[in-house]
């Protein structure tokens, strides 16, 4: 690269390549399990164990609206 258009030339692309991919690991952090939830190869087990906290909340949320299981037994009037 440096033989074909000069070390100040090549030192500018560098430069500019890695002042593009400065905000890289930004975008990767807060929409990485965006990207991972979308991709088939990359395995993503954080997404896994939230989908199965979903459902066991869910679960959990149905059949948990009785209001003698909050205050031992007695009904509200």
């Amino acid at each position: 690269m440096y033989d074909g258009i000069g070390i100040n030339w090549g030192m500018t692309f560098l430069g500019c390549l890695s002042t593009i991919l400065i905000p890289m690991p930004f975008i990767f952090y807060f929409y990485g399990k965006k990207i991972r939830a979308k991709s088939k190869f990359a395995p993503a087990p954080d997404i896994e164990q939230d989908k199965k906290a979903n459902n066991d909340e869910e679960k959990g949320d149905a059949g948990g609206g009785s209001d003698e299981s909050s205050n031992g037994g007695e009904k509200k009037d």
